[in-house]
């Protein structure tokens, strides 16, 4: 098994399905769980809540990894494309330019006029 593999497993699917049993986790206790007769009273709005707060972490979880997923492969899909063009030979302007960026410019006048 390829680094490649393993990293697209523990960075994109390991948390989209821990994720995803977080919601089926939170709308299982939403309609499973038993709170009418408790000596503190009724609890079925914080159960609501408990629910939704689960169900939020769990999409915020899976959507956050998702959008990393996607910015990753546009990335590289960038990068390949870059890659396959092959780099010019700098100009002799630019040679010039980059061996004067070193020096110090400051007793040279702006150009006047527009």
């Amino acid at each position: 098994m390829n680094i490649e593999r393993v990293r697209s497993i523990l960075g994109v699917w390991a948390p989209m399905a821990i994720g995803l049993f977080i919601i089926v986790t939170s709308i299982n206790f939403y309609r499973t769980a038993l709170l009418g007769n408790t000596p503190v009273g009724n609890l079925e709005s914080w159960r609501l809540v408990c629910s939704a707060g689960a169900f939020f972490v769990g999409s915020v979880l899976m959507l956050s990894t998702y959008g990393r997923y996607q910015k990753t492969k546009a990335a590289r899909r960038e990068a390949a494309a870059s890659s396959l063009v092959p780099a010019l030979p700098p100009t002799p302007q630019q040679d010039r330019h980059q061996q004067s960026d070193g020096d110090d410019h400051d007793d040279q006048q702006p150009p006047a006029g527009g």
